[in-house]
C-alpha cells in the first residue's frame, strides 16, 4: 500500500516537474517568437526607411539635373535674344524673352538679364525713333513732334535729345507764331479785311509773347518790334481812317 503511495506522489512530481518544463519551453519559446516578429519588423521598417531615403536621393538627384538642364536651356535663350537683338528682330527677341522668362520662374532662376536686354531693346527702338524726328526740319510740324515725342519714353540715355527737340518744337511754335502775325499783318496794311487780319496779327504775337513768358522760347526781339510797327502801319493806314474800334489798337 505504500509503495502505491509513493508510486503516486512520484508520478504526480513527474507529472509537475513536466508541466513546469512545459510551461518553461512554451514560455521560452514565445519570448523567441515575440523577438523573431520584433526584430523583423524592425527590419521592414528599416527597409521602408532605406527605400524613402533613396526615393529622396532619387528625387533630388533628378531635380538637380532639370536644374541644370534649365540652366543651360536658359543660357541659350539669353544667347539667341542677344543674337536677335543685334539683327533687330524685336518680335523674335520677345518670343524668346517668354520663353526665358517661363523657365525662370519655373526653376526660380534671376531675371535680370532677360530685362537688361528687353530695356536694351526698347532704347534701340525709341531712339531709332527718335532720330526720324529729328530729321523733319518743318518748322510748321511743331504739333506732330510733339505729340510723337509724348509716345517716347524719357530713357535716360535719350534724355538730352528728347529734351532738345521738345524746346525746338516750342522755338518753331514762336517762329509760326511771328510768320503767321506778320503774315495777317501785310494783309492789314494791303487793306485785305483788315479789321479781322489786325486782331488776327494782333493774337498770333500774344501767343509767341506767353511762349517767350513761359521759358519754352528764345524771343527775337527784333522780329517782335518790327510786327508791332507793321501793325500799327496796318491799323492807321486801314483801320483807322474808317473807324476807332474801342480798345483794338494798342
Amino acid at each position: 500500500m505504500a509503495n502505491k503511495k509513493n508510486s503516486k506522489k512520484k508520478s504526480k512530481k513527474k507529472l509537475l516537474i513536466l508541466l513546469i518544463a512545459f510551461v518553461l519551453i512554451a514560455g521560452g519559446g514565445y519570448t523567441g517568437y515575440s523577438k523573431y516578429v520584433a526584430y523583423q519588423k524592425h527590419l521592414a521598417e528599416q527597409k521602408a526607411k532605406e527605400e524613402e531615403l533613396r526615393k529622396k536621393q532619387m528625387e533630388e538627384e533628378q531635380k538637380k539635373k532639370e536644374l541644370e538642364q534649365a540652366k543651360q536651356k536658359f543660357s541659350e535663350l539669353i544667347a539667341l535674344m542677344r543674337q536677335e537683338l543685334a539683327k533687330k528682330n524685336y518680335a523674335r527677341v520677345r518670343e524668346l524673352a517668354d520663353q526665358a522668362r517661363k523657365l525662370a520662374l519655373a526653376y526660380n532662376l534671376p531675371a535680370d538679364e532677360i530685362d537688361k536686354i528687353l530695356y536694351e531693346m526698347n532704347l534701340a527702338i525709341v531712339s531709332a525713333k527718335l532720330s526720324r524726328l529729328e530729321k523733319i526740319h518743318d518748322i510748321y510740324a511743331h504739333s506732330y513732334l510733339r505729340n510723337q515725342l509724348k509716345t517716347i519714353p524719357r530713357y535716360p540715355e535719350i534724355a538730352a535729345r528728347w529734351d532738345r527737340l521738345l524746346r525746338k518744337t516750342y522755338q518753331d511754335e514762336y517762329t509760326v507764331l511771328l510768320e503767321l502775325a506778320a503774315l495777317t499783318s501785310k494783309k492789314t496794311v494791303d487793306g485785305d479785311t483788315p479789321d479781322v487780319n489786325y486782331k488776327l496779327s494782333k493774337t498770333y504775337l500774344k501767343k509767341a509773347k506767353l511762349l517767350v513768358a513761359s521759358g519754352k522760347a528764345k524771343p527775337d526781339v527784333s522780329k517782335e518790334n518790327s510786327l508791332l510797327e507793321s501793325q500799327s502801319e496796318g491799323y492807321m493806314s486801314s483801320i483807322g481812317r474808317s473807324f476807332q474800334p474801342i480798345n483794338l489798337y494798342r
